[in-house]
C-alpha cells in the first residue's frame, strides 16, 4: 500500500520541487510553502502511508503533528490540499488567507 497523490498537485500548491529524503526510490519527500516568516511543511512518508505536518514562525514550531494511515492526498482548491485519512478524518492544509491545518 502507499498514499495516493499526484506530485504535480502538490507541486503546484507549495509552489516549489519536494526534497527527498535517503533513497530517491524511499518515497519520502518533504514539501515547503514560505509566506512572509511562516512555513507550512510537509513530510510524506509514501510507503509508510503517514505525514508529519508542521507549521513555523520565524524557524520557532508553532504546530507539529504526524498522522498515520493516509490514504490519498488532493488539491481541492489552489490554495488547499486535502489529506484523507483510513478512519475517515480529513485535514485540510490551506495558504490563504493564513497557513493553516484544518481537522474535519
Amino acid at each position: 500500500m502507499y498514499i495516493k497523490y499526484d506530485e504535480s498537485e502538490l507541486f503546484e500548491f507549495f509552489e516549489c520541487e519536494p526534497v527527498p529524503v535517503g533513497d530517491d526510490d524511499a518515497g519520502d519527500l518533504i514539501f515547503t510553502y514560505s509566506d512572509n516568516e511562516f512555513k507550512l511543511i510537509l513530510f510524506l512518508s509514501t510507503y509508510e502511508m503517514y505525514v508529519n505536518i508542521s507549521i513555523t514562525y520565524k524557524d520557532n514550531i508553532v504546530y507539529s503533528q504526524k498522522y498515520s494511515n493516509v490514504l490519498e492526498i488532493n488539491q481541492i482548491e489552489r490554495q488547499n490540499i486535502k489529506i484523507v485519512l483510513k478512519d475517515g478524518n480529513t485535514l485540510i492544509l490551506k495558504k490563504n488567507p493564513q497557513i493553516g491545518v484544518i481537522a474535519e
